[in-house]
């Protein structure tokens, strides 16, 4: 499976915006000084993209036209970032994420040798998180107040979701919309409100059922979450509380059982094929979660 995919390693100016808009807007793009070496990768899917973004050693200012129907939260993997605003200059080093909302007109200012990691979601999946949590779909552009679920969410992508390349998989959908509800619940315009309470017991019987009957398909925490009836945060304490595992991660356990289910009924499938089609696109990925859960290989299975 495809992880990270270079796109662009140039010292040409005009090469470099225009490869790069491909991936965000059209922008201008102004080396401050010299050492301009423009190098970009990316991964991803409609749902969730990932880039890396570097201009070299030397300043450089990118201005770019308001995004319209995404948004983007960078952090420095090295060097400074500075972002301009209406709200004014933000500026962030490496260990710190700022978010950069949809309406805005920024000014981007790379610092020398500024290597960034930044992650783009559309505002549409946003705005069903704020639905699904009863509160304002939108990121204010800045800094995190609380940037600890936005942290979890950027590990788990980096450790694990691209490396694997699982972007593309029914895995990779479920990621998405964790994604979705990291964003509200670290750079959200406003908490969300009180809803009536349901009693645990019943919204972890109907997300259980809504898991058990499309578990095959790409379905994720906000899925989920709308089924059950509650705000996402809800689900996942009500979940942890009775099961001691996140919604995810049960429907995690459900495709690996599922498969297993298929192995053992030797259909003359071979082990890719039964992990395509529960979502796990990663052979090694597949064969170490299917061991630990089952004490056996995939194709111990198989053969049985």
């Amino acid at each position: 499976m495809q992880s990270w995919a270079v796109r662009l390693d140039t010292r040409d100016v005009d090469l470099a915006r225009d490869q790069v808009a491909r991936s965000y807007c059209p922008h201008a793009l102004a080396p401050m000084g010299g050492g301009f070496h423009a190098r970009h990768a990316e991964a991803g899917s409609a749902d969730l993209g990932v880039f890396s973004l570097s201009y070299g050693e030397g300043a450089v200012t990118v201005r770019p036209e308001p995004f319209g129907d995404f948004v983007l939260f960078s952090r420095p993997l090295a060097g400074a970032l500075t972002v301009r605003g209406s709200a004014g200059p933000t500026t962030v080093a490496p260990g710190r994420t700022v978010a950069l909302d949809a309406r805005t007109a920024h000014d981007l200012d790379f610092g020398p040798g500024c290597r960034l990691l930044t992650i783009k979601l559309p505002t549409t999946l946003v705005g069903r998180a704020g639905a699904a949590s009863g509160r304002a779909g939108d990121v204010r552009t800045g800094t995190a107040g609380d940037p600890r679920p936005w942290d979890a969410v950027t590990r788990l992508l980096l450790a694990d979701v691209v490396p694997q390349g699982l972007l593309h998989t029914p895995f990779g959908a479920s990621v998405a919309q964790l994604a979705a509800v990291a964003a509200l619940d670290s750079f959200g315009v406003a908490q969300a409100p009180d809803r009536p309470r349901a009693a645990a017991a019943d919204v972890v019987r109907r997300a259980w059922e809504y898991i058990d009957a499309h578990a095959g398909n790409g379905i994720g925490l906000l899925d989920i979450a709308e089924a059950a009836g509650v705000a996402p945060r809800t689900l996942q304490d009500h979940f942890r509380d009775r099961l001691g595992a996140s919604p995810t991660a049960h429907l995690r356990r459900v495709r690996l059982e599922r498969a297993r289910a298929d192995l053992l009924a030797g259909r003359g499938e071979t082990v890719a094929a039964v992990a395509s089609r529960w979502g796990i696109g990663n052979l090694g990925r597949f064969a170490a979660e299917y061991r630990r859960a089952f004490g056996r290989s995939p194709s111990d299975d198989l053969r049985r």
